[in-house]
C-alpha cells in the first residue's frame, strides 16, 4: 500500500493534540505514517512519532530546512511511504484522515509548491534571502508556501544532494530559507513539479501589530467555526494554521 507521510517541523508536538489523536485514530492505520521533528523532547501523546536525529532550529534560519531533511530521512526508511506532505504545531485537520488521505493522493500526483501568499513577506523574504546565498548564483527567487506535498522520488532527490545545495546557504542568519529551498533545488535540477492547490489555508492579509508596524506572520485564529471550516474545504484546502492553544474552536473536522 502506498503510505502518506505526515512531516510536523514543530516545538513540542500538536497545539490540539486531542484532535490530531482522533484523526489518526479513526482512520486506517496502514495508510499513513507520522514524523515530528520536535524542538523540544518533552512528553506528549505523539512522543513514540518524534524522529531521533533532530537540529536545532531557530525561526527563519536555514536550520528549518535541515530539520526538514531529517524528517524526509526518517520517513524514507518505510518503502511503503509514496506522499510527504509538511505540516506544523499550528495546523489543524479540515478532514478526517481517511479523506485527508485520499485528496491527497488525488490531487498531488507530482510534487507540488505554492506561491506565496504574502505581498509584503516575500519582498522581505527575497531581500534578506539575496544575503543568505554565497557561490551559487539561482538565477531566480520564488518564495513559496513551505507546506508542501511531494513524492517519494522527489525525497530521495533531496535527501541526496542535501550536502551539496546546502554549503551555498549562509547559517545563523534570517533568510527564509525554508520559503526557497525546495523549490529551488527543485528547479535547479529540473525535476517534476507544478505550481498549484495549497494544502493549507493560511490568513495573510495585511495587518499591523501592536506597534503599529506591517505584522509580516499570518493572521493567528482567534476563533473557528463550522462555517471557517467549510469555506476553507470548498476553497480546495486540506489543512488550516495557525490554529493556537487559545483559539476558541466550534468547528468538528469530522462532521459532514
Amino acid at each position: 500500500m502506498e503510505k502518506v507521510a505526515f512531516l510536523n517541523l514543530t516545538i513540542n508536538s500538536f497545539y490540539h493534540n486531542r484532535v490530531w489523536e482522533e484523526f489518526f485514530d479513526q482512520g486506517d492505520k496502514d495508510c499513513f505514517n507520522l514524523y515530528l521533528h520536535s524542538k523540544h523532547q518533552t512528553k506528549h501523546p505523539f512522543s513514540n512519532y518524534c524522529i531521533k536525529n533532530t537540529v536545532p532550529t531557530a525561526w527563519g534560519h536555514f536550520s528549518l530546512v535541515e530539520a526538514t531533511i531529517e524528517l524526509m530521512k526518517a520517513a524514507l526508511e518505510d518503502e511503503e511511504n509514496e506522499y510527504f506532505t509538511l505540516i506544523s504545531d499550528s495546523h489543524f485537520p479540515l478532514h478526517d484522515l481517511d479523506t485527508t488521505v485520499n485528496l491527497i493522493k488525488k490531487g498531488y500526483k507530482k510534487m507540488t509548491f505554492t506561491k506565496h501568499f504574502s505581498f509584503h513577506t516575500k519582498v522581505k523574504s527575497q531581500k534578506l534571502f539575496k544575503e543568505g546565498i554565497k557561490g551559487y548564483d539561482f538565477g531566480e527567487y520564488n518564495a513559496v508556501c513551505q507546506f508542501f506535498v511531494c513524492r517519494r522520488k522527489d525525497v530521495e532527490v533531496f535527501v541526496e544532494t542535501f550536502e551539496h545545495w546546502s554549503q551555498f546557504f549562509v547559517k545563523e542568519k534570517v533568510i527564509f530559507a525554508d520559503e526557497f529551498y525546495f523549490w529551488g533545488i527543485a528547479k535547479q535540477l529540473g525535476m517534476d513539479f507544478e505550481m498549484g492547490q495549497a494544502t493549507t489555508y493560511s490568513d495573510w492579509g495585511i495587518r499591523r501589530n501592536e506597534r503599529g508596524q506591517q505584522d509580516r506572520n499570518p493572521m493567528v485564529f482567534r476563533t473557528l467555526t463550522n462555517y471557517m471550516l467549510d469555506s476553507y474545504r470548498n476553497s480546495g484546502h486540506i489543512y488550516v494554521r495557525k490554529i493556537m492553544p487559545d483559539t476558541f474552536i466550534t468547528a468538528n473536522p469530522f462532521k459532514y
